[in-house]
């Protein structure tokens, strides 16, 4: 039995929400106007508009950095890692030190399967700036799926210290609590987020999964009930007893195996509802 799949990184992996670009403009009108159009595109979801103008765009301007990276994030919002990455490294081969740059392959590494390169990249971004919690919540998201979920839950603790608010931080924190078997910590981390106008599908069905994990079978089954209808609201239930009856190594296990928790290698995103991370 499985669980419905989510959209990862904004990763996910909660992945965090996709950067804006960066303020570096193009030398000519037409490449300004694709970004400016583009970007508000992307923000307001219509991604497949966005990859068009980001790439007429660079059509005006090979080089432009706005552009490469808007269109890094759109093929990570499209789940394709190798796409994403591939725009993100043009800017940093060209001795680039952006973060945002960096941060993004370590975002498209995860998708395309590769944690511990995922993770290598994220803490360069941290190096290069301490109080990058975007940063701090990949690596987390790399560890996680590494099977270290202590060492993940130090990375979003330590992202927490400088955004207490930000929900990818505190709903990854929360399903590496709960898979860890910490329920009550998960709980309370997010409680008081799941009815925000940020929290997503993926917040609500971690804290589903966080009730389960801490035997309260009806509240699981009251949050489920918000985003599946009855027959799958059950089946998730279901499932998450399942995962709750393992021991700790296979449950952590199976949940990294399943893509509705973790981004797996070659699998489009698809739309929530579902548990997972965010990004």
């Amino acid at each position: 039995m499985k669980l419905a799949a989510i959209v990862c990184v904004g990763m996910a992996l909660l992945l965090a929400a996709c950067d804006s670009s960066s303020s570096s403009g193009g030398p000519s009108d037409s490449y300004t106007t694709s970004v400016h159009e583009a970007d508000a595109a992307r923000k307001s979801g219509d991604i497949e508009i966005a990859v068009a103008l980001y790439q007429r765009a660079l059509q005006a301007n090979p080089g432009g950095v706005d552009a490469k990276l808007g269109l890094g994030h759109c093929f990570l919002a499209l789940g394709a890692g190798d796409d994403a990455a591939a725009q993100f490294r043009d800017v940093l081969d060209k001795g680039s030190t952006n973060i945002e740059a960096r941060r993004g392959l370590a975002t498209a590494l995860i998708l395309e399967g590769q944690p511990t390169l995922a993770m290598q990249q994220a803490e360069i971004a941290v190096q290069a700036d301490g109080r990058d919690y975007k940063a701090l919540n990949v690596m987390g998201i790399a560890l996680d799926i590494l099977g270290r979920h202590t060492d993940a839950q130090a990375q979003y603790a330590q992202g927490l210290q400088i955004a207490p608010a930000d929900v990818a931080l505190r709903s990854n924190m929360a399903l590496s609590l709960a898979i860890s078997g910490q329920a009550p910590q998960a709980i309370a981390l997010l409680v008081p987020i799941a009815n925000g106008r940020d929290a997503d599908a993926r917040v609500r069905q971690n804290l589903a999964f966080a009730y389960v994990m801490a035997g309260d079978f009806e509240n699981a089954l009251q949050i489920s009930r918000r985003d599946l209808d009855e027959a799958r609201a059950q089946q998730q239930l279901s499932y998450f007893m399942q995962l709750k009856s393992m021991p700790l190594d296979v449950r952590s296990a199976a949940i990294r195996r399943n893509p509705a928790f973790f981004p797996q290698p070659g699998a489009a995103p698809q739309p929530p509802p579902g548990a997972g991370k965010s990004g």
